[in-house]
């Protein structure tokens, strides 16, 4: 029987060690990342002239938003930004399209200014039911929709998806543009993946390779 005990013990505390990984893992290439997509259950429209059809948004953009980093991986793959191979990469956005479906958007349209906390963002991940568990996850929690200031506003967060432990998370801008409702938005998210591209990537490189 102790033998028996001993032995579940020693894979239990091994499988943990094996499956935990780190933002190091990440940037030498010992761990995949998952582009999770987008979460707006925290997010605020800020120019109410701008958001007239909150049930649009709610039923029909959200959803698109998250399934353009699948249909147009040219534009919204991380996979070059993270300068990653074919198979350390890949996009699962249904968790967070599901997600999605409990986020709030008419009584969150409002003039006002507004921003969210690290803490907010690591309750907002606590809740998150993910069908991936291997690698490092990657969603961008959605602060503001800005049309005042033309702009997306999104904490870049990273998880653990053995543990859902928040890696490391970072506040990002993207400024909206392109024709249409859908592409202006969509627009902030291909700027924030650009940001990661041409700066972030670099500064996150040096911070966890180390």
């Amino acid at each position: 029987m102790k033998k028996l005990l001993l032995f579940v013990m020693v894979l239990l505390v091994g499988g943990n060690v094996s499956a935990q990984n780190s933002m190091a893992d990440l940037f030498s290439g010992k761990a995949k990342l998952v582009f999770l997509g987008l979460d707006f259950t925290q997010a605020k429209y800020i120019g109410k002239i701008g958001f007239t059809d909150p049930s649009a948004i709610q039923n029909q953009h959200m959803v698109s938003w998250n399934n353009l980093i699948e249909m147009e991986p040219k534009k919204f793959s991380l996979q070059k930004p993270f300068s990653l191979k074919d198979d350390q990469y890949m996009s699962k956005v249904e968790d967070m399209v599901k997600l999605n479906k409990a986020a709030n958007v008419a009584d969150n349209i409002t003039d006002d200014a507004y921003s969210i906390t690290e803490d907010q963002v690591k309750k907002s991940v606590a809740k998150y039911s993910l069908s991936e568990k291997d690698g490092i996850g990657v969603v961008y929690v959605v602060e503001s929709l800005s049309k005042t200031a033309e702009k997306l506003t999104a904490w870049v967060t990273f998880i653990d998806l053995s543990t859902k432990k928040v890696l490391y998370t970072e506040k990002v801008e993207g400024k909206a543009g392109g024709f249409g409702f859908r592409n202006y938005w969509a627009g902030g998210v291909y700027k924030i993946n650009n940001e990661i591209d041409s700066k972030l990537y670099k500064k996150w490189s040096k911070q966890f390779k180390g």
